[in-house]
């Protein structure tokens, strides 16, 4: 009989053309809710799931170390992000989390750079005049020449800066967390090859430095402790007058109240958003909802929905399924809490 392993409805939906031809395995696609999909495993008895992004704290994490009786189980993220999975948690239980790095860097990237162009056109304001019936255009900027600061270095990062650097001209200057020569001991090609592969002028630590520069800055970052409103209220203060903010990384890296007041104020020129604090969105504060501003673009955390990076998603799940099942994972040790 074939083992059965539960996925959450989103990532099914998204990944169903290689989980439905994968004949050694039995995917079910099964309501997300933490609630429902523990119940679903109790029920089904397996050891295995698939999740989105739907945040996982608790009943999960106890039926599958039931449905486990003492052998070792798993969480594929069907996703890159892995912050809405509780890894105490899943150490306590000796629960597996795996994700999917590197599948769908270019379609992020590629969504950066639509929402950062659609900002610098104005399209959003555009096309609503024109839907109502008036046709008195607003004015755009281009964008060569101007500066771009890519705040998180990774590999999506990176990709921004190729994209910004050599398709439109822009100086790009990336920030990262460590300092430069911290940076340089962990990277295996120098710095200087590195720099000049992705068309970056500038490598800095410094974000406030960055950002007091930047014609428009873009998100990269992953959600932790240390980056949690990482654009905040203080730091909304440096950037300069009508700077653009594109946030394709993570809500909680935004100070949502604070960005409101920004664009209200129009101290910031405009801000486009995929991800949120809350998701689906809903305002932080009742009275300072970023959907009544028009100086504001916003996706319902879809830059990486793509057909070629859900297929791809798809694919590094079933490849850490497999892997699972086959006994070549291994479980993470167990700790206790003190």
């Amino acid at each position: 009989m074939k083992p059965t392993v539960l996925v959450a409805s989103s990532a099914y939906q998204k990944g169903q053309a290689v989980f439905r031809t994968a004949g050694d395995i039995d995917f079910r696609g099964v309501a997300e809710k933490e609630n429902v999909l523990a119940a679903e495993v109790k029920n089904c008895g397996v050891r295995a799931v698939v999740v989105g992004v739907e945040p996982y704290r608790g009943p999960l994490f106890e039926a599958l170390a039931q449905t486990a009786a003492g052998q070792p189980s798993l969480i594929a993220r069907f996703g890159v992000g892995h912050d809405s999975v509780d890894k105490s948690l899943a150490r306590l239980h000796a629960i597996i989390v795996t994700n999917t790095p590197g599948v769908l860097d270019d379609s992020v990237a590629e969504h950066t750079l639509w929402l950062l162009g659609n900002l610098a056109k104005q399209i959003n304001r555009q096309d609503l005049r024109v839907r109502q019936g008036i046709w008195n255009s607003a004015t755009g900027v281009e964008l060569r020449g101007k500066t771009l600061a890519v705040i998180g270095f990774g590999a999506i990062g990176r990709r921004v800066a190729v994209a910004a650097h050599f398709g439109f001209g822009m100086r790009v200057v990336a920030v990262g967390a460590r300092p430069m020569e911290e940076f340089r001991r962990r990277e295996i090609r120098p710095l200087e090859e590195i720099l000049a592969a992705t068309g970056t002028d500038e490598y800095t630590d410094d974000l406030t430095a960055a950002l007091t520069q930047a014609y428009a800055v873009t998100l990269h970052a992953p959600a932790s402790a240390a980056t949690r409103h990482l654009i905040n209220r203080e730091r909304l203060e440096q950037f300069r007058s009508g700077a653009l903010l594109i946030n394709t990384s993570r809500g909680a890296l935004v100070d949502e109240e604070a960005l409101y007041d920004a664009l209200a104020s129009e101290r910031l020129g405009g801000a486009a958003l995929d991800v949120f604090t809350n998701e689906p969105y809903q305002p932080v504060v009742a009275e300072k909802d970023l959907r009544n501003l028009d100086n504001t673009l916003l996706t319902p955390h879809i830059s990486s929905n793509t057909v070629e990076a859900n297929r791809r998603m798809a694919e590094s799940v079933l490849e850490s399924v497999r892997n699972f099942l086959g006994g070549k994972l291994e479980a993470l040790p167990r700790v206790k809490y003190v």
